[in-house]
């Protein structure tokens, strides 16, 4: 009988133990993630699953190929229209050191309801500053024989100096 009692004792102290194990929510956690990392390796071993893989970076490369190639397109047309619009302003009789500038500011007029051409023409009117012959004005770096004022020039400046310093 007192073996009886033993183990009804050791069997009761079992329970003590087992009702008193908590669990944190860490433990949970790592007993989740083992669950869920054999699942995967389960199908991850599956060839369909492999192959699934395999196409879909197939498929990622070609689209980031035909990005890439949008983008040098859509650039080479940004680029053509610059050159197609900057000929044309150098066409309307833009002074030369203004064709960059007059450009952009023409290039900015066009919208969806103007056009290069119209844009152009309103530019030219508002700004008839920027168009027209270069003009080239000489100046006279000679003594003037005629008996007119003569301009002061740099190598008059440097006498000048000169003759000061010596009186």
């Amino acid at each position: 009988m007192e073996d009886n009692k033993d183990v009804v004792k050791t069997e009761e102290t079992v329970e003590e133990e087992t009702t008193k194990k908590t669990y944190t929510e860490q433990d949970i956690q790592n007993s989740f993630n083992a669950g869920v990392k054999k699942a995967n390796s389960e199908w991850q071993k599956d060839e369909k699953y492999k192959e699934f893989l395999q196409w879909k970076k197939n498929n990622q490369n070609d689209s980031e190929k035909i990005n890439e190639l949008q983008n040098s397109v859509n650039s080479l047309m940004k680029e053509n229209a610059l050159l197609k619009a900057t000929n044309e302003v150098a066409k309307s009789d833009v002074k030369p050191e203004f064709l960059k500038f007059v450009t952009s500011e023409v290039m900015a007029m066009v919208n969806d309801t103007t056009d290069f051409e119209t844009a152009l023409k309103d530019y030219k009117q508002k700004n008839s500053q920027f168009f027209g012959e270069v003009v080239i004005k000489k100046v006279q770096s000679s003594p003037t024989l005629n008996g007119g004022t003569k301009e002061t020039t740099t190598n008059d400046i440097m006498n000048n100096i000169l003759r000061g310093g010596r009186n």
